[in-house]
């Protein structure tokens, strides 16, 4: 066809529309498909975005799952080697427990007779480390039952907290602002003496994350922080004489009773050596961090 020319136009004003309607039918028509495909991204995007990745969601869910109790028996009884360590170098220094509470007691009610004679304040040291391995149980349990106690995050954040708390103690012994031998408590009445307090709190508020994680843990009879029951536990078992392999439970007993005893041979000559009783502390946190980080890595409990 050929080209219409602008006389043509004039000449004929409707060849006008009619070349626009033959150039519209001659050009592609065209579809909203390109549109409505562009809606369909943009009303995904959000939605894709919101999400979080794979790699992210393995991760909260690792973070929030619940560890396993196989073989956490042996993490209750390194958690007897950690008390034997505080409890012997806290005693060698300060005349009172860390841990174990039933001493403590007794050292409490010797002080309504002003006794040990020596030790005028020494039913002040063990009432306030009686009240906060109480406290350190009340919140640690709650803290455990508030956001599940077996859950990994649970148990890391835990363990991390005590070592810290040890840490900070230390670290104020190592400043030399707190007496941490003997004699340095038996020379003072005042003043410096009730400095002591601070890290005796501390130490005796962590104490209390011990119990609370074996407890937790289902292990019941490594109660970590007393003997005196397992004592009688072990005596009284009608399968004591069983074989190794028969009786797991009088083995973790006896396991708890030997790991106690050999962290206090362990705190009790560290805190004879020039590292004193700081080097049994450093032990200790570091212990306890080392099984808070290793809890990011243990098995999950299996549902």
């Amino acid at each position: 066809m050929a080209p219409t020319s602008a006389t043509d136009i004039e000449a004929n004003p409707g060849t006008t529309s009619h070349v626009n309607a033959s150039a519209n039918a001659d050009a592609p028509l065209t579809t909203n498909g390109t549109g409505e495909k562009e809606k369909e991204i943009a009303t995904m995007l959000p939605e894709s975005e919101g999400k979080p990745s794979p790699a992210r969601r393995s991760i909260s869910s690792r973070w929030s799952e619940a560890v396993s109790p196989k073989h956490a028996d042996l993490i209750c009884l390194v958690l007897c080697f950690i008390t034997g360590l505080c409890d012997s170098a806290a005693y060698n220094a300060w005349s009172c427990f860390l841990a174990m509470q039933t001493g403590n007691t007794i050292f409490l009610g010797l002080g309504a007779s002003s006794q040990p004679s020596g030790k005028p304040w020494g039913w002040l040291k063990s009432l306030l480390s009686i009240t906060s391995f109480f406290i350190g149980s009340l919140l640690f349990s709650l803290y455990g039952r508030h956001v599940g106690p077996r859950r990994r995050s649970t148990l890391f954040t835990s363990f991390l907290f005590q070592a810290a708390l040890i840490i900070i103690a230390v670290a104020l012994i190592e400043a030399d602002l707190i007496p941490h031998t003997e004699a340095e408590s038996r020379t003072l009445t005042g003043g410096r003496l009730f400095l002591e307090l601070i890290p005796i709190a501390l130490l005796a508020f962590q104490s209390a994350g011990s119990i609370t994680s074996a407890r937790a843990l289902g292990y019941n009879e490594i109660p970590t922080v007393v003997l005196t029951s397992v004592y009688f536990d072990v005596a009284s078992d009608p399968k004591l004489v069983q074989d190794v392999s028969g009786n797991v439970k009088r083995n973790r007993r006896v396991g708890g009773v030997v790991m106690l005893l050999l962290g206090a041979i362990v705190g009790g000559w560290l805190s004879k050596s020039s590292g004193g009783m700081e080097s049994a502390l450093w032990l200790s946190a570091g212990l306890k961090g080392v099984i808070g980080i290793g809890w990011l890595g243990w098995v999950a409990e299996v549902k």
